[in-house]
């Protein structure tokens, strides 16, 4: 029987906070080389309310920690799926894309920018991926 994985990622940030700071939440992720990747993450608001995501667009790029190249990029219509009122972003890599990303570890930062233009880095940090055993 197969089970799909589900992983959650919920984080507490400020929203539309222009005096105060915040830093992306940090979360790193492992990624087997010939898998699908499926990952979602929900984003909750300080009050633990769900952010909604309607009307924002997404970035996310992989990236050489050595050379900073970019290995991969994904937006709404490449890999990152908005849901809306559930405030969640679903990133998925087919098979293929993770059969042809180097062995190692891969920096990235998620950019979500609201439809009026405010920018929020909600997660940063190093995809780790792992050598495939089974060809």
């Amino acid at each position: 029987m197969l089970t799909r994985r589900r992983f959650v990622v919920v984080l507490a940030a400020l929203i539309f906070a222009p005096l105060l700071w915040a830093e992306p939440g940090t979360w790193n992720p492992v990624c087997r080389q010939g898998e699908t990747f499926v990952r979602i993450i929900t984003w909750e608001d300080g009050t633990g309310a769900l952010v909604n995501l309607t009307g924002y667009a997404a970035k996310l790029e992989l990236r050489d920690t050595q050379t900073a190249a970019v290995v991969d990029s994904f937006t709404e219509s490449t890999g990152l799926a908005l849901g809306g009122a559930l405030g969640t972003i679903t990133w998925t890599m087919k098979a293929t894309e993770t059969a042809a990303l180097p062995v190692g570890s891969l920096a990235y930062d998620l950019r979500l920018t609201s439809g009026t233009s405010v920018v929020t880095y909600l997660l940063a940090g190093h995809v780790n991926v792992q050598k495939r055993v089974t060809q």
